[in-house]
């Protein structure tokens, strides 16, 4: 799900990390149980950049048209048959990802993203799959780091990606989707900004339209259908990227909105005896230094495979014990990717880097105020 600048890329590669890991170890068993290979799928990308290739689709943020219909999220993974040939045929782990580091701020995104499986659930329900035997939600991951960190990372990878535009002759702002206060010229009045009656009913009303477009229209009928969509002043965020900074870093009121849609539709989380926290609801939190030290990442990756195995083996209606005979070898896969070996020397994807303009440098006194605004909030 995001955050922004918290390390999203970075988690994506040690998830695919993982896959290779199984791929390059040598076969034979753990206890009895056959060590598998992990196949990992990577969701397409509308977006030819390295950093976002085979890592995020940007699909319920509007990056196609505006086209964020839930039945049609699944266009950018593997088909069905690929997934059987793996797990029927090959005996592989077969898994995907979306690593979507917008989602986490954005008010239409949950709606959507819970929408879209409650439907797969729906059809499997009516397929002749018990209710025992639907599967449950995704897994839900979100990064995060200090809030204040955060908003100046993406201040400034948002004032280089500005800068750039400008660059190549885009100098004219959409000042009736953004607004006359947009782009703000420093990071102070970007909080400002973010917190003005503008963003805000913008951000009420983007909430507000995701509630009305999941609750139309739920079966796909290939005769009539009426594709959803958001419209430009919602896309990504409303009021713009910038209109992110002081709302990114309340990851706990962001990661709330989340639980409570989950929790509308899927009901109460139920733990798993796989799991190991940290997890805040449907939601597992990953803070960004937890990626730097081999046995804070092993924390981090077990209980988010934990979730995706549990999910695989309900889905399928697997018999007992076999979500555990996943998790040997993804286990053992996992132990190959954090030693400690592996994060002797820094390594980071996706790296930030110093303003192009250093007139827009966060003051001492921006930080201050970002400190104070943060605290005042209680963010975690």
């Amino acid at each position: 799900l995001g955050e922004t600048r918290c390390g999203t890329t970075n988690l994506c590669g040690h998830l695919v990390s993982v896959a290779e890991a199984s791929s390059s170890s040598r076969s034979g068993q753990i206890n009895g149980t056959r060590i598998r290979r992990i196949k990992c799928y990577t969701p397409f990308c509308p977006w030819a950049f390295p950093e976002l290739d085979h890592k995020e689709s940007f699909y319920f943020v509007g990056h196609y048209l505006g086209i964020v219909d839930p039945y049609f999220y699944r266009m950018a993974f593997p088909l069905k048959i690929t997934r059987w040939w793996e797990e029927r045929v090959l005996g592989n782990i077969f898994f995907c990802f979306d690593g979507c580091a917008q989602y986490l701020t954005s008010p239409s995104a949950p709606y959507l993203i819970a929408s879209a499986y409650q439907n797969e659930n729906s059809s499997s329900s009516s397929s002749g799959i018990g209710e025992e035997c639907i599967p449950p939600p995704p897994s839900l991951v979100a990064c995060v780091r200090n809030p204040v960190d955060q908003a100046v990372s993406w201040w400034k990878y948002e004032n280089n990606a500005c800068s750039w535009g400008e660059s190549m002759g885009l100098t004219e702002w959409n000042t009736s989707l953004r607004s006359n206060d947009y782009p703000p010229k420093s990071i102070g009045d970007a909080l400002k900004f973010s917190q003005s009656r503008f963003i805000r009913k913008a951000y009420a009303d983007a909430e507000h339209l995701a509630k009305t477009l999941i609750t139309h229209q739920t079966s796909y009928n290939p005769f009539y259908y009426r594709m959803k969509r958001l419209p430009n002043w919602a896309i990504t965020w409303p009021g713009g990227q910038l209109s992110t900074i002081g709302r990114s870093g309340k990851y706990s009121g962001n990661i709330d909105r989340y639980n409570n849609v989950f929790s509308t539709m899927f009901g109460e989380k139920v733990e798993d005896s796989l799991e190991r926290k940290p997890r805040e609801g449907f939601v597992h939190i990953v803070p960004i230094e937890n990626q730097s030290r081999g046995l804070l990442l092993k924390g981090a990756l077990h209980p988010i495979f934990a979730d995706c195995m549990a999910r695989s083996a309900r889905r399928g209606s697997k018999q007992s014990g076999y979500a555990a005979d996943l998790m040997a070898s993804i286990d053992c896969a996992i132990d190959n990717v954090c030693t400690e070996d592996n994060f002797n020397t820094s390594r980071r994807r996706n790296s930030g880097r110093s303003l192009a303009n250093m007139d827009l440098e966060p003051s001492s006194s921006d930080l201050d105020e970002l400190a104070k605004y943060f605290e005042s909030n209680k963010t975690r």
